[in-house]
Order: C-alpha cells, then structure tokens, then sequence
C-alpha cells in the first residue's frame, strides 16, 4: 500500500505490523531485524502502537519497560532506549536533530509520521466491526486477511499485551464462525469447512466448532474424517480442560456412525452461535439469607462477596464489584434487566439456609441476554464444608461461562486463605462490620478480625481486613484517632499479610495506600501496579491509585483509571462522588458538579457528595449554593469535622469572617474530644487570609500525617499559597513537586 519515497523528500508512510510477526516499514522498505540492536526499542515501538492516541506518559513506559528499576535509572533508560528506537527508524539521524517518528512533548513520548500512520491492529478492528455487522462474505474475507496471526507472538510473556491479545483473538474466532455459518447457507460446504478448520486450529477446546465439522464432513459423505474429528475433540478436551464431550457431541457421534444424521430443522446455523466464546462478564447478586437468624446475614453476604473476589481474578471474566451488586439487596430483581443495567453477559442469583450446622444453597446462572438458564444447583451440606462448596461454585461458574483456565487460573480459583471453619466465620463477620463504614462498625470489624487472626496466625486476609480497619480509622471523612497512629498500625498488618502470601492483590492495594500517607510516592506506585497485576479486575486498586495518580501530576491517566473503577463497579457511590472529587482537584470545576448531580440523583443522601459539591461551588464562587450543601451534609452526617473546616474556609473565602471565627471555635471546642485535623484548621485560616496560620497548621499537619496532606499538589483551596516560598519546601517534604500541580492546571 505505501510507495517509495523520492530522493530528497521527507519519509511519509510508517507501517507498523504487530498481528503475527513484528515488523515495521517506512514507505514501503522494510526495517532490518538487525537494526533493532536489542529488545526494548522494539517494544517501545510497540507499546506506542498500542496506545490511545500513540503516545504514553513516561512514567507509564518505565512502569512497564523498568519496572524494579529505581526512578534515576529507568530514566535514564528511557532516554536511550527513545534514542535507539529513532536510530533504528532513521540511522541517518544525527544527535540534535528532531525525529520524525518517536517525538516527546513534556512528559509524554508520541509515536508519529510526516504522512500516515498506518498500523495493522487499527485496519483489523475498524474492518473486522464493519464485517461482524453484516453478511458480506467479501468483507469477511478482507477483515480475515490482516490477522497474521495472535498478537505480538513474540512477547506472550508480557502482562501488559494480554487482554488485547485475547480480545483481538476473540473477534478474529467471531469473523471465522459467522463467516463459516455464511457459506454453508450459500452451499459452500468445503468453504465452510476450511474456516471452521482454522477456528479450531485457533480455539481448539470449542466444540460446537468440533461438531459442525463432524456434520459438515458426515453430509459431505467423509464419514471417516467426521469421526476422526469426534476422536480430536475429545482428545483435545481432556488435554486442555480435562473434560469430557458435551452429550450433544456424543449423541451426534452416534447419529453420523448409525447413518441416522439428519439435517437441521431450522437450516444452517446461523453466524454468531460457533464461536464458543467464552460469557466474559458476570454480575453475583447478594445470596439471599432465608433462615429465621437476622444475625446470620453475614454469612450470606460472606459467601457471595467470597465467590466475588475468587472469580475477579480471573483475568478474561470481568466481575462487578460487591458494591455494585450489594445495591440489590434487598430487592425483587429481574436477572435480565441487572444484566441490561450493568452490561454483564450473565448474572447469578442465589438463597442460603445456614441453621444448626447445615448449609443448604440454591443458585442460579442466567443469560442476560434471552434470560434462559445457564445452569441451576441445589446443594446441602455441613458447615465444616463451607470452603469445598465455595470453590464447586465457582468451578461451576466458570465452566458454564465457557472459560478456559490455565494451571495457574484454576490454582486461584481454589486457594484458600485459611482452613479452620470458625476463623473463616469471624473474618466474614470483620467484613461485613467494616462494609458499613461507620466508626462503630469499624472498631467492631478490628475485633472480629483480631479474633480471626488469634485463631490462625497465617490468615493474610484477615490481617488485610485489620490494615484497612485501621487505615479508615486515620483516613478522610472518619480521621477517629491520630493519623500517624492510625497508619502505622495499618501498615504493620499489611506487611504482615504480604509476609504471609505475596499474591494477594488486596495486601499490596492496602500498602500501597498506607505508602501514600507516609509519603513514599515511588513505593505506593509499586505496589499499586503489583496489586493491579495480580488482579486486573479488583476496582479498589484502580479507584485508589487514580489518586496516586494525579497527586503525582498525571491527570489523564488517573481518569483512566477511575473510568475502569466504574466499569468494574458502576453502581459504586463513593467511586462516583470520587470521580467528582478528581475533576474537582483537576480544575473541572463544570463537569464536577455536573458528576455529583448525578451521584446524589442514585442517593439523595449520600452526604460525601453533598460534601464534595459544596467544596466545588465554594472553588466556582457559588458560596449560597456551596452553604446549602454544606447544611445539607450537616444534616445527613453531623458534626463531620472535616465539613465544618470546608464550610469555615467558604465563609472566609466569602468575607464572611464572623461565620470563619465561629467555626474555628467549634473545631477548638470539638477537638477536647476528638480528632480535628490541622488541615482543616488550615484551610479556615487561609480562607481567612491568615496565611502565616495556615502555614503553622500545615506544618503541623505534616507533622501528623493528617489525612489531607498528601493532596497538597493539587487541592485547589491552596492556590492562594503555591508562589510563597514556604509552600515549595512544604511539598518537598511530602515528597512531591509543586511543578505536578502546573501541569494539571496547564
């Protein structure tokens, strides 16, 4: 497609192939394999490529080219690595000259041409959604000719190209399958046997595809290769998934050596039922708790958040959160309407009957899509028996989603995190308290967890529990007893839980928030991306590390980031009102209020909206509508401490300094008794224009680790400060850099 360049002209065309072998060419001469003179510059090509936009920050290419690197280092080798790949583009290029290729622009590395862009990945998607919504056979076909094959094969080890390799390959099976179905409607038998022969050579445990070339081959007369066909499949299964067929593979296999195999009643199959694919979203609605024992739902809602948290590591089945879900309970629920609501594929609903050490369960799975039953089980067994029956489910789950796991897969599916029954119990039940939220469930939940952990010294999820117990008990919007305290004790117990198990997802997100109240930025960024990749689907970790994210002046990729926390949790408030928060210390003051409207329209009196709105029109100025939200809040919440220093710095900001001088004093008055955070103190006092007190408090803050420190960079109330020299040193001692903050208002 490209054409050569003439002599003296800049190059115009870039193509870069990443379907099957990598290869890149430059108006149409290919780039010798010799001139990648290692690894990562290729993969830098790469990475770009893949990229929204073709470009990352470059602190997300050291993430994912260095990640143990320290941060001196993996600069430093980015810089080469930048200078490499240019070299192998245009070895002509000389040291001060501008790229026409690799660019950087601030932070950012872009991947660009003087002409056009062309990459393979693109051409496939944009072809291959064009075909799936029709029945052109030649279009098909044109889609089908750009995949050369799984992407990046030569990199099947690098965790950050997974997903999209799985999802590219899933709709290149789907082109296949649907083209199959459209030549056997035209008569063309021996076409429709070639593609769904390279479907299997793709998916080889589908066997729907398995059976329609057992059929297509029996009514071509080759009654020998349909059984040879049978003989593959299984096989096949038991290799792979250790499985037996289908009775539908069986019965047919019958029917072809009987010679009784008749033609389809309702004609060929029709596009889009081979494809096998895997169900690859689920909803587990809360199991219902059917005994008399109100005190016993705790282990209902322990169960399911249980098969929850097993199945979301599964990387290829998106899960909704326990959040999401939990908002059901309690409701008359049509699975196929949650399913709409949600955008899952499947939803299982579900009863238990705990009574005098009997377990009776009954579920079911049921296709949002025609609402038919995917599978249905009743079971009874002892209580002693609660982890064999939740690691049954879960296999029964992901059989009939039609998920292939991997050795690794099905080991995650049935770890268990403790063996004694009566530990387990009192975990559910520190659980369940802490999933209330409010400061007496909170200290409830630490006993049931520390009762857990008397009992089994090695249960690393109890010990998770206790962490972010702890970490609530010091963090904003609770802030019950002295911060340092609070996450020193919160740290103790995460680290003692990775001491226990390393690949717990949970441990390492608990650290990693814990790191961010003790300052250590490069630390938490690891232990965000180590939690991330133990469990892609776990919406705490990204929802928390957005706000790693744009403390540390990366915006884009912190609404990256809690754009997926919603994905993964969309009926989640305070990922909602959080994301509100984001577009609040990102200057958006418009949007921030259009969001949380429309997280109080879900709950009118969920007060941390009220609280966050009040914040954001007191920035705009709106200081009538910032009071009622304030009022609002103080009505749903009481004296909240940190809504009061908020609605003391309003007043001041809008000289009413009577109103500030009140507030100070019930926050003087209030603190006899309980924790006041002096950054609220401070955020009065700079309201007041008293900046020389506002530095006092946020001294003392900082001496604290009071809660609200770390969003020193960004919190737009502190604007006033950022040219006072005093502010500068402040966010170093953080371990930040004001220059973070420029960016996002830049």
């Amino acid at each position: 497609m490209a054409t050569m360049t003439p002599r003296g002209l800049l190059p115009s065309v870039l193509e870069v192939h990443l379907l099957g072998p990598f290869r890149v060419s430059i108006d149409g001469q290919a780039i010798e394999e010799g001139r990648w003179s290692r690894r990562k510059p290729a993969l830098l090509i790469k990475l770009l490529a893949l990229q929204p936009h073709h470009q990352l920050h470059r602190e997300q290419a050291i993430e994912i080219l260095w990640p143990d690197s320290d941060p001196e280092s993996a600069i430093n080798n980015l810089h080469k690595v930048i200078h490499q790949s240019r070299l192998a583009l245009e070895p002509a290029l000389k040291s001060a000259a501008n790229s026409h290729f690799i660019l950087t622009q601030g932070q950012k590395v872009l991947l660009r041409a003087p002409g056009k862009l062309w990459i393979d990945v693109n051409e496939f998607e944009q072809r291959a959604a064009a075909a799936l919504g029709g029945s052109d056979v030649e279009a098909y076909g044109e889609a089908l000719a750009f995949y050369k094959g799984d992407l990046l094969v030569e990199d099947l080890y690098e965790d950050w190209v997974g997903e999209r390799r799985e999802r590219l390959r899933i709709q290149y099976q789907h082109l296949l399958s649907n083209l199959a179905s459209l030549h056997e409607r035209r008569g063309e038998h021996p076409r429709s046997i070639e593609r769904l022969k390279e479907l299997v050579a793709s998916d080889s445990t589908n066997e729907e595809a398995h059976r329609e070339l057992m059929r297509l081959y029996a009514l071509t007369g080759n009654k020998h290769q349909a059984l040879r066909q049978y003989q593959l499949c299984c096989e096949t299964l038991q290799k792979e998934i250790d499985a037996a067929p289908e009775p539908a593979t069986r019965v047919l296999r019958e029917q072809i050596i009987s010679g009784q195999l008749l033609p389809r009643p309702d004609g060929p199959v029709k596009p889009d039922t081979l494809s096998g694919a895997a169900i690859s979203s689920l909803a587990i609605l809360p199991l219902v708790n059917t005994s008399d024992d109100a005190n016993a739902e705790y282990f209902s809602d322990g169960i399911t958040e249980t098969i929850i948290n097993s199945l979301s590591q599964l990387p290829r089945l998106k899960v909704m959160a326990r959040s999401t879900v939990f908002r059901y309970k309690g409701h008359d629920i049509d699975p196929q309407e949650v399913g709409r609501r949600l955008g899952v594929r499947a939803v299982l609903t579900g009863r238990v009957l705990h009574r005098e050490g009997t377990l009776n369960i009954q579920t079911e799975l049921v296709d949002a899509v025609d609402g038919s039953q995917l599978w249905g089980e009743q079971y009874s067994r002892r209580s002693s028996d609660i982890f064999e029956l939740q690691e049954e489910i879960a296999k029964e789950i992901t059989g009939k989603l039609r998920l292939k796991l991997t050795g690794e897969e099905r080991g995650r599916l049935t770890k268990r995190h403790t063996e004694d029954a009566e530990a387990y119990q009192l975990y559910l039940k520190g659980n369940y308290f802490w999933n209330k939220r409010t400061l007496g469930a909170v200290k409830k939940s630490i006993e049931y967890f520390q009762r857990a952990i008397e009992i089994d010294q090695h249960y690393a999820l109890a010990y998770t529990g206790l962490s972010n117990s702890y970490a609530k008990l010091g963090d904003v919007g609770m802030t019950a007893i002295p911060p340092r305290e609070a996450f020193s004790k919160a740290k103790a117990a995460a680290m003692k839980a990775l001491e226990i198990d390393d690949y717990l997802a949970e441990a390492h997100t608990s650290l990693a928030h814990v790191h961010m109240h003790g300052y250590e930025w490069p630390s938490a960024g690891s232990e965000f991306r180590r939690a991330l990749k133990l469990n892609p689907n776990y919406a705490t970790a990204h929802h928390w590390h957005a706000y790693h994210l744009i403390m540390t002046g990366r915006a884009d990729e912190a609404f990256t980031e809690i754009a997926k926390a919603l994905e993964l949790d969309p009926l989640s408030l305070p990922i909602h009102t959080d994301f509100g928060e984001l577009l609040f210390l990102a200057r958006q003051y418009d949007r921030a209020i259009e969001q949380l409207r429309q997280t109080l329209e879900m709950d009118a009196y969920y007060y941390q909206a009220h609280l966050v709105l009040a914040r954001v029109y007191s920035q705009k100025g709106m200081f009538e509508e910032s009071v009622a939200e304030f009022s609002r809040s103080h009505e749903i919440a009481g004296d909240s401490t940190r809504a009061l220093a908020s609605l003391g710095h309003a007043y001041g900001a809008s000289g009413k300094r009577e109103e500030a001088r009140h507030v100070l004093a019930r926050l003087n008055e209030l603190s006899k008794d309980k924790y006041v955070s002096p950054y609220g103190v401070a955020l009065v006092y700079l309201g007041l224009g008293e900046n020389d007190r506002a530095f006092e408090w946020l001294n003392r803050a900082y001496e604290e680790h009071a809660e609200w420190v770390i969003y020193l960079t960004i919190d737009p109330r502190l604007d006033p400060l950022r040219p006072d020299q005093r502010f500068g040193e402040l966010v170093r001692r953080v371990g930040l850099h004001d220059a973070q903050t420029r960016r996002i208002i830049e």
